[in-house]
């Protein structure tokens, strides 16, 4: 961070996505920082919520179904706007409410009210790192490490964790990422005349050439 600029007065922003581990790391190298939860996994995680909800048969339980589906989006609307306090307590009414006993016999409402205890531990052990979203977006400042998820996507998980014809190896992997990096900014041929001495050097524009 001292190398791109960081001075004592700077402001410093950590976006994680919760992992105890990175925030140990926060606190020692820079405990002053401020810590946001990334909004990417919060949004996947009521994601996955509704896809629970969806899951419940539409022609027997369609009111339960759309119940459960009004609550997860309000929830999701109030981390939004900065009401973390408020859509836990709706979030536990909600748990509370699939798993009432006469509910016992919709395996779906049991998978939903455990995904939600799920996501209601995550966000509490994360309650200090919960600002207004839509006010930070708006300001603009980052809410998400997104742009980071898909370069390491595009960059690493394609070629080492996805059916390729052309996979890396872990023990190759390092300069297979250096030329990608440099052609993905469009920086190879210069990083080449590091790399090689003898590679052709940069053409320099000549001290008599006259605009047209």
């Amino acid at each position: 961070m001292q190398q791109h600029g960081r001075r004592e007065d700077t402001i410093v922003t950590i976006l994680t996505d919760g992992a105890a581990g990175l925030r140990a790391v926060q606190r020692v190298v820079a405990p002053e920082a401020e810590p946001v939860l990334d909004w990417f996994p919060i949004a996947l995680r009521f994601e996955n919520l509704k896809q629970v909800a969806k899951g419940m048969n539409s022609l027997t339980d369609a009111a339960l179904r759309q119940y459960a589906l009004t609550q997860i989006e309000r929830g999701k609307w109030r981390f939004w706007h900065g009401r973390p306090e408020r859509d836990l307590i709706g979030l536990v009414g909600l748990r509370q409410w699939a798993h009432a006993r006469c509910f016992e016999h919709i395996p779906a409402m049991v998978k939903l009210g455990t995904a939600l205890l799920d996501v209601i531990r995550y966000l509490e052990a994360n309650a200090d790192s919960l600002p207004n979203y839509g006010q930070r977006y708006r300001s603009p400042r980052r809410v998400s490490t997104g742009f980071a998820e898909s370069a390491v996507n595009e960059i690493i998980a394609k070629r080492m964790n996805k059916k390729q014809q052309m996979r890396w190896k872990r023990h190759t992997v390092q300069q297979f990422l250096e030329v990608g990096i440099q052609v993905l900014n469009n920086t190879l041929e210069d990083a080449f005349r590091h790399w090689h001495r003898g590679f052709r050097p940069e053409e320099k524009p000549s001290p008599f050439a006259t605009a047209a």
